[in-house]
């Protein structure tokens, strides 16, 4: 029923005076506001790899890394749903950084969660917590949350791999920092023990404790576990995917992000389902199509996309002769550890 021209100057009243007390009634807060689905201002969104790749070659002519200005030669994919957020999702950020012969970025830590998976290029080295790694195309490189990291490339030629990480979220909590070494270098520590040295088992007399959990991801371990995976029955609606986990909890990659590998065997089409997670997406083999509440994106090798929470979606391989990889990043942790993680799919 509307308001009568007396109630509505009343409220107007009350809350001009509640504002004067930093005060608010929730009754300003319309229905629309408050609905059954959950929504999102993340738009579906295709980025192409030779704009992204363009911008890098730009990038590197310009922007100099390591004199104090600027540690870090990295290009963000931005979301036009954001605005001048400049993000790529509201709770993750992902873009590519390009690190040439001969030049080191910086050591440094901080609050949020990230993580490298190399695009290609050879001869480079991350050290994150003294733990020294020579990056090859494929391979996925974990930083946990201050946890001190610098790259080098002692290579020829140019690196480039993407960088994700939970910026958004932790620029939220208001808990965001920044450390930073300076000229100091990082130095290699020796004798860690990692759960993938020994498989199901480790070193006698070692708890568990003292075990450090792995930081890189192999891409030929990666392939080989997909492939055999591959050998038996696809998820309906992610094709053949596998989770990369922390193997010291069986858990997420990290508690806040959740990294995947999946594969799209030829001509394989996948039901459509949709997720209160979010979820980015880049194509590191093959071509195809993946269809948004009605909208098609069609990608090839390179190309990075959003699939937004609560979208109805669906992946197509175009090839009816070559497999499709997909690398993902997904918000899935933080939802689940707050119970409000749900899944649909078409059929269901």
């Amino acid at each position: 029923m509307p308001l009568t021209a007396a109630a509505t100057d009343a409220r107007r009243e009350l809350d001009k005076a509640l504002d004067g007390k930093w005060l608010s009634g929730l009754w300003n807060v319309s229905n629309e506001e408050r609905t059954g689905e959950p929504k999102t201002k993340v738009t579906p969104h295709l980025w192409k790899w030779a704009d992204v790749y363009d911008s890098l070659q730009r990038a590197r002519d310009i922007i100099d890394i390591g004199g104090g200005t600027t540690e870090r030669r990295y290009i963000r994919l931005v979301n036009p749903g954001l605005g001048d957020r400049k993000l790529t999702a509201h709770t993750m950020l992902f873009g590519f950084q390009l690190i040439q012969p001969g030049e080191v970025a910086p050591a440094h830590r901080h609050t949020m969660t990230a993580f490298r998976f190399v695009i290609q290029g050879k001869g480079a080295f991350t050290n994150v917590d003294g733990e020294k790694m020579l990056m090859q195309p494929g391979d996925l490189i974990r930083t946990p949350q201050w946890s001190w990291h610098e790259h080098e490339n002692r290579g020829s030629e140019a690196m480039i791999w993407a960088d994700g990480l939970d910026v958004p979220l932790i620029e939220t909590l208001q808990v965001v920092s920044v450390e930073r070494r300076h000229e100091e270098r990082l130095r290699v520590k020796e004798g860690q023990i990692h759960p993938s040295l020994y498989g199901m088992m480790r070193p006698a007399g070692r708890a568990a404790q003292q075990l450090i959990a792995p930081l890189h991801y192999r891409w030929s371990d990666s392939y080989a576990a997909l492939l055999r995976l591959a050998e038996s029955v696809a998820d309906p609606y992610d094709g053949v995917a596998l989770d990369y986990v922390d193997p010291l909890t069986g858990g997420p990659t990290f508690p806040t992000l959740l990294c995947r590998l999946q594969m799209f065997r030829p001509g394989e089409q996948t039901q459509s389902h949709r997720h209160r997670s979010t979820s980015i997406y880049h194509v590191f083999r093959g071509s195809g199509t993946t269809e948004i509440d009605g909208k098609t994106l069609a990608w090839e090798q390179g190309d990075s996309f959003v699939v937004p929470l609560w979208s109805w979606h669906s992946h197509a391989n175009g090839s009816s002769q070559d497999e499709a990889i997909l690398f993902s990043l997904h918000d899935e942790p933080v939802l689940r550890a707050f119970g409000l993680y749900l899944e649909e799919g078409a059929a269901s």
